[in-house]
């Protein structure tokens, strides 16, 4: 502390209060969540009308109140489809759906899955199809490809269509992710369940509520894997989306100073050495005790 300078004291108070004046503050992100909330809620209802089984959730700074104008964070959109049921093993397999087993192989990366197409009328798998969106291996497996959302997505919007990673969208404000639900939470997720210990945060609460959360498969295979195109990758969004909204106003004004330095073009590092002071640090750590 003795080795800080006086004047950082002054410059932590200023950018605390700035932060606030540009929309990092309690009522602002209350406002935006409760915005996004009742938006999710308002798709919904449209989508039944529409007849579609699809429920809609808003992720990323704009829903969760991390962003500010200057930012220019986009919108993202998750579309569940609930009309697919995702086994994680086979005692998930539903009668009269349209049921897909997560498959891994020694070769699949981390945190993806292929999605082998498993019939409807009986728990056995498909053997044979000619439809272009699957994929049937050596072994006679008949696995969605996740190419199915983007061609999809291309002939819905034509010329305008743009696609990053898991993302098909019209416009570069917004990104639209097509995924499905895990009705089981994957080995890798329940494994950072047990490394958590308990803490600061988050709260036990918190992480017992986090556990009921489902996870998603979106489309999204590694780059320069053999099955890129048949792998989807598991997202936990929800969870996520819990754990960011369990952070206390201090950890949200600190977040948000380090998406602004993220997104500076410039070797100035004074703004850098200004939040990492350990008097500005210290603020943002316990001043809700």
């Amino acid at each position: 502390m003795s080795l800080v300078p006086a004047f950082f004291h002054h410059l932590s108070e200023v950018l605390y209060q700035v932060l606030e004046c540009v929309g990092v503050n309690p009522w602002v992100v209350k406002r935006r969540r409760h915005t996004f909330l009742h938006r999710e809620a308002a798709d919904d209802v449209t989508a039944h009308q529409d007849g579609r089984d699809i429920t809609t959730f808003h992720f990323g700074s704009q829903s969760e109140g991390t962003t500010t104008p200057g930012l220019q964070s986009d919108t993202d959109m998750l579309f569940s489809i609930n009309d697919i049921n995702i086994m994680y093993s086979w005692a998930d397999w539903q009668q009269g759906k349209d049921n897909y087993l997560m498959v891994r192989d020694e070769d699949t990366p981390p945190q993806h899955y292929l999605l082998q197409w498993i019939r409807p009328d009986i728990p056995h798998p498909v053997t044979h199809t000619d439809d272009p969106n699957y994929f049937t291996d050596s072994q006679g497996r008949v696995f969605l490809s996740n190419m199915a959302v983007v061609r999809g997505a291309a002939e819905q919007w034509g010329d305008r269509h743009m696609r990053h990673g898991p993302s098909n969208s019209c416009t570069e404000d917004w990104d639209c992710v097509l995924a499905f639900h895990c009705n089981t939470l994957p080995a890798e997720i329940m494994s950072w369940f047990t490394k958590m210990q308990h803490g600061f945060w988050p709260s036990q609460e918190t992480l017992q509520a986090a556990q009921m959360c489902p996870c998603f498969l979106v489309p999204d295979g590694k780059h320069g894997s053999p099955t890129e195109q048949l792998e989807w990758r598991i997202t936990p969004n929800l969870i996520e989306r819990l754990l960011m909204f369990s952070l206390n106003m201090i950890a949200i004004k600190c977040l948000v100073i380090l998406k602004m330095l993220k997104n500076k073009n410039s070797s100035n590092i004074y703004p850098v050495r200004i939040v990492s002071s350990p008097l500005f640090i210290a603020r943002l750590h316990f001043s809700s005790h």
